[in-house]
């Protein structure tokens, strides 16, 4: 090798590529390393979304005032409902509080006696009131308990480590009598791990507590084997800390002992206790907060229909009841301009000051429509046309029956009553105010099946039966909100009271008395001549008695239906302004499709797009590309030829003039137009054929 060549080769080279090692030092006119900035919490930074307000209707010309008042009577008429429905809620697993409550704190928890005191909550298959029971337990043992009480759900923890740092940080977090600013476990030595239990056993001597409370919320859905090393673990230190298990269990205490090992099992003794069914709280919900006399808002049979078929169909829990009972109550206000004559108290201030544009919205409503046509058909054509003429009339027809409609409510909710007290057998409170206010109630099995049974019943029996009824009319029902109406119709009380007096003195006879509904119209003689029998019919005979008795049941019968027929309130006018019986819009907010409106929003883009003028052609250049696209792709079978897809797109795309694009804008938008269809999993790459896009979904299917 020449010296040239060396020179060459090693004059891209430094002296210090070859070095070792390297010593670094500090430049005096380096730059000075910025202080370490302070970790500041964001909370102050949050910039909160504007208050929710309603917005004007009829097309923005509402009055601001009448806006507001909208609002107003939402907040306030809701405030008052969601009041009654934590009522409920309390009430409902009251019994249930009270003795788990009772079994915590007498539970003597005795230190080295090998058990854990445990009980078990049977909460039946429904697992989503279990969050609510748990909820409200653990607030009552806090509020009357000297000790922690700390509640597990199987999401929070995946193992024991992270089951133990929840229980021990949640304990500490809680405030207790006697706590102090150093702390618990400032002690010197080795500093313990956030799992270690003797964290808890500083804390319960620190304290003093008497007893800590672990409650597993579903603990079915624990892993078994998790839950057998923290019984376990548990059981190791009860001479020390006093445990008290509690666990919701959704099908049976012997399941939940089969999942446990039988060493865990032997270390727990316990007491079941048995939790009120979702269904039952479901329906006392029901009848407080829609079917009591004192509900600003009624809700339609087809929105109840819809939403206790959910309920059912999905085992929902009484939190998705309540959401969706609000909304109806946010909706009902929200897009209604009349809403505000639901306020019944305030009704002769309010007339005077309703708007041309109220009472022109007034009579475009159904309701209106058929008084005037029945106005009509009983000739009354005057008081027809001054209804849709003068203003002044209309706002006392309005008031008029306004007033009539709270009354008509009272006396509907009076007959509900009645109907549920004497009824055969059970009656589902949700069934009886569907057909009452579906206007079925009159035809209905139940009704017919009551005077079928009052026709076949004994005198005893018919006098205790009016015993009942007059009971119901004098103490009302508190869950209706209905005071006794008993001497508020005299004349249906005096009635049946002398039908009573009657029976009362045919009963005194001691002679047998029946109705002839009871008593069999033909009796069979059998009569054996020459080895032969014949059968021949003949009418049974009544008493003098049987026969006053049965025009008594006739009597009772004319005067009981009289007093239980019901009026259909969809036809009573203005039950736009207290009803709400709108599907679609509860459907599409808690039962959402999301595929069927994508699908329509790209078949038909200018319904869904202020920017699309709905006089284009969606098969234009003028239209969104995605939604072109599309088109195409439901003409095209299961595989999509891309060249063809693209020359056909392009055709489009060019148009005529100036109003298309050119090669380059066109094959971007065809880009992104397929990308849109593949994100929405719509078309996938076709592994038959290169050239191909083969197709996901169908439209409709």
């Amino acid at each position: 090798m020449s010296v040239y060549g060396d020179t060459i080769s090693t004059s891209g080279l430094d002296s210090s590529d070859q070095q070792p090692a390297f010593v670094f030092t500090r430049s005096e006119d380096a730059i000075e390393r910025p202080a370490k900035r302070r970790k500041v919490s964001k909370a102050n930074s949050i910039e909160y979304a504007p208050a929710f307000k309603f917005e004007p209707l009829f097309g923005g010309s509402e009055d601001l005032q009448w806006v507001k008042l909208r609002q107003e009577l939402f907040v306030r008429f809701w405030k008052e409902t969601e009041g009654r429905i934590q009522s409920v809620l309390q009430a409902a697993n009251e019994e249930t509080l009270a003795k788990v409550t009772a079994f915590v704190q007498n539970t003597n928890v005795t230190k080295g006696m090998g058990t854990l005191p445990a009980g078990f909550i049977a909460t039946g298959p429904n697992i989503a009131s279990q969050s609510l029971l748990f909820e409200q337990l653990s607030d009552k043992l806090r509020a009357e308990l000297q000790g922690p009480v700390v509640t597990l759900r199987s999401g929070d923890a995946s193992n024991l480590k992270a089951m133990l740092k929840q229980i021990i940080r949640e304990t500490t977090n809680q405030k207790s009598i006697g706590d102090d600013e150093n702390g618990f476990d400032q002690r010197p030595g080795r500093k313990l791990l956030n799992y270690d239990l003797e964290l808890l056993h500083r804390f319960v001597n620190a304290h003093e507590s008497q007893k800590v409370v672990v409650a597993f919320q579903d603990s079915e859905a624990f892993d078994p084997g998790l839950l057998v090393d923290i019984i376990t673990l548990f059981n190791c230190w009860e001479d020390r800390i006093p445990f008290i298990l509690l666990f919701g269990i959704a099908t049976s205490v012997d399941l939940f002992h089969e999942r446990l090992s039988r060493a865990a099992s032997r270390y727990l003794s316990g007491t079941q206790f048995d939790v009120e069914q979702t269904s039952s709280i479901l329906e006392s919900l029901f009848q407080k907060v829609t079917a009591s006399t004192n509900v600003p808002v009624r809700l339609g049979p087809g929105f109840i229909s819809s939403l206790m078929e959910r309920q059912h169909d999905h085992v929902q829990s009484v939190q998705a009841f309540t959401s969706a009972l609000k909304y109806a109550y946010m909706f009902h206000f929200y897009s209604n301009p009349l809403a505000v004559l639901s306020n019944f108290t305030e009704l002769s201030r309010m007339m005077n000051s309703l708007t041309p544009l109220h009472l022109e919205a007034v009579r475009k409503l159904s309701s209106f429509q058929e008084l005037v046509k029945l106005l009509f058909d009983n000739n009354d054509k005057i008081h027809a046309k001054k209804l849709l003429e003068d203003d002044d009339v209309l706002r006392e027809e309005i008031e008029l029956s306004l007033k009539s409609t709270s009354v008509k409510l009272t006396h509907l909710s009076r007959k509900m009553q009645v109907i549920a007290s004497i009824a055969k057998g059970p009656v589902g409170k949700v069934e009886l105010y569907l057909k009452a206010f579906k206007g079925t109630l009159n035809d209905s099995d139940i009704i017919l099946g009551l005077f079928d049974n009052i026709k076949r019943m004994s005198p005893q029996e018919l006098a205790s039966l009016i015993d009942t009824i007059e009971a119901v009319a004098q103490n009302g029902s508190l869950e209706l909100g209905l005071d006794g109406w008993l001497n508020e119709e005299p004349d249906f009380a005096l009635e049946i009271g002398e039908v009573r007096k009657q029976v009362a003195l045919l009963a005194a006879t001691g002679n047998p008395v029946r109705s002839s509904y009871a008593a069999h119209s033909k009796a069979v003689r059998t009569t054996v001549i020459a080895q032969k029998v014949q059968l021949s019919y003949e009418k049974s005979s009544l008493s003098r008695e049987d026969i006053e008795y049965t025009k008594l049941i006739d009597q009772f019968l004319e005067t009981l239906r009289g007093y239980l027929t019901c009026e259909n309130p969809q036809q009573w006018f203005l039950n736009e302004v207290w009803l709400f019986d709108f599907t679609f819009p509860y459907k599409d907010v808690f039962a959402p499709r999301p595929r069927h409106v994508l699908e329509n929003a790209l078949f038909e883009p200018s319904g869904y797009l202020l920017s699309c003028d709905p006089s284009v052609e969606v098969l234009s250049s003028a239209s969104v590309p995605t939604a072109i696209i599309y088109h195409m792709y439901l003409e095209s079978g299961s595989l999509i030829n891309i060249s063809d897809l693209w020359t056909s797109f392009f055709s489009i795309m060019e148009g005529e003039g100036d109003e298309g694009c050119d090669e380059r804008t066109a094959l971007m938008l065809f880009y992104k137009g397929l990308a849109d269809l593949k994100l929405l999993g719509m078309i996938k790459q076709s592994k038959r054929k290169v050239d191909h896009l083969g197709k996901s979904l169908w439209r409709g299917l």
